[in-house]
């Protein structure tokens, strides 16, 4: 018969070899998170394109694009969408709005540095969110290093993405990086990939344009 303590050294074991596979599997899936938002930084990197038009045109509705520095020195360009919530009795009456932002730096042609933003305000009740989130290195390897800021009716909050758990049992990190942060880039990765898209257009209809007005000349 086995002795309270061999038994209770049999459970440890048992846990310990039930709980091992959980873990690796957890933080094989956080790899592969980590594997796409770098690779998603990577295409977003596309932005940088967008600082050679001295004006940008055509943009979709509710969009709005900023840069930083001036023309044609610029380092950076800020993507914000807007989504404002009207009275259906009063549409000069703003009862939400939402804004979500992207930033993007570069130092050359190096990507150096991601903010984004998410404000939502109530203003019926006169209630204001602003969340930022700040990876000052992502080109490195790792993610955990970004920076998130909390600013509500409750106070402000800071801290690092390394300090939500993330393990079998609670998963912050990882449902944070696959049920937001993915799903954001993907968001704007879009939204850069129609803006180039327009303004590429753009430029083929100038140069139509100009060719036309070319063959029209030996008219005369």
């Amino acid at each position: 018969m086995k002795t309270p303590l061999q038994l209770l050294l049999n459970s440890i074991l048992l846990i310990c070899a039930v709980s091992a596979p959980a873990e690796t599997a957890h933080s094989e899936r956080e790899k592969l998170l980590d594997k796409e938002i770098l690779s998603l930084y990577k295409e977003l990197s596309r932005a940088r394109e967008l600082l050679s038009y001295e004006n940008i045109i055509s943009l979709p509705n509710n969009t709005t694009v900023n840069f930083i520095g001036k023309y044609p020195n610029r380092t950076g360009v800020r993507i914000r969408k807007f989504l404002v919530d009207t009275d259906p009795g009063n549409k000069s009456k703003m009862r939400t709005s939402d804004e979500k932002s992207i930033l993007l730096e570069f130092n050359g042609t190096t990507l150096s540095k991601i903010e984004i933003s998410v404000i939502t305000e109530d203003v019926q009740i006169q209630q204001k969110t602003k969340t930022r989130i700040l990876d000052l290195t992502p080109l490195d390897d790792n993610v955990n290093d970004m920076e998130l800021n909390f600013n509500g009716l409750d106070g402000s909050n800071k801290f690092l993405l390394s300090d939500l758990s993330n393990d079998p049992s609670k998963s912050e990190r990882n449902d944070f990086k696959k049920d937001f942060y993915i799903k954001f880039l993907l968001d704007f990765h879009s939204q850069i990939s129609s803006i180039l898209a327009s303004q590429k257009e753009r430029g083929l209809k100038g140069q139509k344009n100009m060719l036309q007005q070319l063959n029209g000349s030996l008219k005369y």
